[in-house]
């Protein structure tokens, strides 16, 4: 083979090896693009399920809270109590009004306000249905009597409804239950109180105020006031630490608000905590 030709050869076989390392870079050029391309279409699928959803949420009570989302109101459109409790009724029982818009806080952790136990606390509920009063019990609740006592002082009661009220009869147990700034049952102060808990059942006679929770130690802001003796219905799981002193019949007038809802415990009329203070004396 003369020089010539082995050049022309050697020539080729560049040209041919140089077409080949083109080929393979564009073949792993469309692959980074192609893998890169669906991380990015997974990403933009996550992120609207983090946006849409919540990872302790099951998939049917997602769709649930999505379409109920869809035919109630936003809070933004609202700039009075339902802007923070958008879920409550426009219409007021009673003849009130929805009070004003308040900021309502939350808190990295428990309070550390102290009562003493030899004074009289009593706690004034200011409600679009009238005015009662509970005599706290800084005796047997210190800890849940003074957690009422800082909330009531930084306004966190005011401007929230009684959200769900159980008539009893058939339903097995009668109570009032608010002090939930959301208005759904899933709202608190951003912490945990511990239980206090009564050692007889005996004590969720008519008109105690005790602590609603869901679990042991899961107690923060909402309560339910027993407006019929529930002696007889309830476990002691639940701390007492006040009884209806004043304003009885408004407690009464409060629990006659027409009911609907899947547990026919939703109240069709929403009733406001327009004021709540504490006194101590």
């Amino acid at each position: 083979m003369s020089k010539q030709t082995r050049k022309r050869e050697l020539d080729r076989l560049r040209a041919r090896r140089e077409t080949e390392r083109q080929r393979a870079r564009r073949r792993r050029a469309l692959v980074t693009y192609g893998v890169l391309g669906l991380v990015l279409v997974v990403a933009a699928v996550a992120g609207g399920l983090w946006l849409t959803g919540d990872d302790d949420t099951a998939a049917g009570a997602a769709a649930t809270t999505a379409a109920a989302a869809s035919t109630t109101a936003p809070a933004a459109q609202f700039n009075d109590a339902r802007a923070g409790a958008p879920t409550a009724p426009a219409q007021v029982a009673c003849g009130g009004q929805i009070p004003p818009k308040v900021e309502h806080p939350t808190f990295a952790k428990p309070p550390t306000t102290k009562v003493d136990p030899d004074k009289t606390y009593l706690a004034t509920f200011q409600t679009s249905c009238g005015r009662f009063v509970v005599r706290l019990d800084p005796r047997k609740a210190p800890v849940t009597t003074a957690n009422m006592v800082f909330l009531a002082g930084r306004h966190f009661y005011d401007s929230t409804w009684f959200h769900r009220i159980v008539p009893g009869g058939a339903a097995g147990i009668a109570v009032v239950q608010g002090g939930d700034p959301e208005g759904t049952g899933r709202g608190g102060p951003g912490y945990a109180i511990k239980d206090e808990l009564p050692s007889s059942p005996a004590a969720y006679r008519k008109y105690s105020v005790a602590m609603a929770n869901s679990g042991p130690n899961s107690g923060g802001s909402q309560f339910f006031i027993n407006f019929q003796d529930n002696s007889k219905a309830l476990q002691p799981n639940y701390s007492v630490f006040g009884q209806v002193v004043a304003g009885q019949a408004v407690v009464d007038k409060i629990a006659e608000v027409p009911l609907g809802g899947q547990n026919g415990d939703t109240p069709t009329q929403s009733v406001w905590i327009e004021k709540l203070t504490v006194k101590a004396s």
